[in-house]
């Protein structure tokens, strides 16, 4: 039974050691990053979809979206359900162009490119949040109204 038990355990490292271990993927917040696969992929779970999204392309071709700020995993599996592919990833915020007011304790970010406009981050005071969202909103809805 112990030799079962052992060559059992070797089953499972070797299948383990076959996994690809990619460095941490890390994607800004509301943006995509493409993933390429080592071997054909049949099956893709992220451990915390609320921090990242998969879409897969093909079996081949990944992309991973980042949602909410955070780590989570990434796990790929192939034809035989073995894993193939295996990362962290982490999403952080995207500050290119990005100036960051402080009035107290509160915090509410502006993206200029040449000209500063509000953007809504979730890190921001609920207020300034909130009423920018609110703005986006409604230009959306009246956007969407003319079709």
């Amino acid at each position: 039974m112990k030799l079962r038990g052992w060559a059992a355990g070797a089953l499972v490292a070797a299948a383990i050691a076959g996994v690809a271990h990619a460095q941490e993927v890390q994607v800004a917040l509301d943006q995509s990053r493409p993933i390429a696969l080592p071997e054909s992929a049949t099956g893709v779970v992220i451990g915390n979809p609320t921090v990242a999204g998969v879409s897969i392309q093909n079996d081949r071709l990944l992309f991973v979206t980042g949602r909410s700020y955070g780590s989570t995993n990434l796990i790929v599996v192939g034809p035989a359900g073995r894993p193939v592919f295996e990362t962290r990833v982490t999403v952080v915020p995207d500050e290119t162009n990005v100036v960051m007011v402080t009035r107290g304790a509160a915090t509410s970010r502006l993206d200029c490119n040449p000209l500063c406009r509000r953007r809504p981050d979730i890190s921001d005071d609920q207020t300034s949040f909130s009423q920018t969202n609110e703005q986006i909103a409604a230009r959306n809805g009246q956007a969407g109204g003319g079709n």
